[in-house]
């Protein structure tokens, strides 16, 4: 793909992210997307076969960034709080950096079609999450649970700076969510570590 097919492509993904962030997916139509990038219709066509597929490619490719530092956190051999604060951390600093990206993936309500990159990051935390229960890191909770859990505890955090309730950025918010998240999951802390 030529660098100019390329940067067309990547600004009708950044225009359809902007869009879908502030208006949902249903109210993000192919004309405004088309408008946002500053393209034709028939150009954004060239590049997507339907709203689906382009909203499908730009979830896809949001969630491939978002995981690649993540899968070093599961390859530490820090104890479960700190990895937990961790991914706190790292999604927080991706929420600052990105926060329409951020918002598409993980706050907008759509039906993205299952696919391997698609539950890339659930997937992830669950088998940190499993094995922590399975060597007794994370007490008498089921791993699915826990990650219920979690996950409501973080998102709340950048839907609520979304909506102006809470300030920005999120990362002022890491500590706190991650001593939540512990209390919660019943994770013991030794007392020399951070919050974790």
């Amino acid at each position: 793909m030529s660098t100019e097919r390329r940067n067309r492509r990547e600004e009708i993904v950044a225009a359809t992210v902007r869009l879908v962030a502030r208006q949902g997916v249903p109210g993000a139509s192919i004309r405004q997307i088309a408008t946002e990038a500053g393209v034709t219709e028939g150009a954004l066509y060239r590049h997507f076969a339907s709203k689906d597929d382009l909203c499908q490619q730009a979830y896809q490719q949001i969630v491939a960034e978002m995981a690649e530092e993540k899968e070093q956190i599961l390859k530490s051999a820090a104890p479960l709080s700190a990895q937990l604060r961790e991914w706190i951390r790292v999604s927080f600093a991706y929420f600052d950096q990105y926060p329409e990206a951020f918002t598409y993936v993980l706050l907008i309500p759509y039906d993205f079609t299952e696919s391997d990159i698609s539950r890339r990051q659930g997937r992830m935390l669950m088998t940190l999450l499993a094995e922590a229960n399975r060597t007794g890191q994370l007490p008498d909770m089921a791993p699915d649970l826990a990650l219920s859990h979690f996950t409501g505890l973080m998102l709340n955090i950048p839907r609520l700076i979304n909506e102006q309730t809470l300030a920005a950025p999120a990362a002022q918010y890491v500590d706190a969510v991650a001593t939540a998240v512990c209390a919660v999951l019943g994770v013991r802390t030794d007392t020399d570590e951070t919050p974790c």
